[in-house]
């Protein structure tokens, strides 16, 4: 039996309802990791991560990211900006 002969496909649907990114960046000389999470439910979650560590959220929030002005960033959070900077590096990997 050949899969390609019987079955005919008319039409495919695919929707992402939740992802996680592995982001490192570097801000004011200083090098950051972060996993960024994303879903339809809750929206975006932000853990930090100690260069040294493999522990998530082991790194406490810096204070430029706590008072991060979403006025100065297209009205933007953090997470949103993060995903849109990262956004077309994840296409082309």
């Amino acid at each position: 039996m050949n899969a390609t002969k019987d079955i005919k496909i008319t039409g495919v649907r695919h929707e992402e309802t939740a992802w996680k990114r592995y982001i490192y960046f570097k801000y004011e000389n200083t090098e950051y990791s972060v996993l960024l999470f994303w879903d339809e439910f809750n929206g975006y979650e932000l853990y930090w991560k100690d260069e040294d560590s493999a522990i998530i959220n082991s790194r406490k929030t810096p204070e430029w990211a706590v008072e991060w002005n979403e006025d100065g960033h297209d009205f933007m959070t953090l997470e949103h900006y993060l995903d849109e900077l990262t956004y077309k590096e994840q296409e082309t990997k």
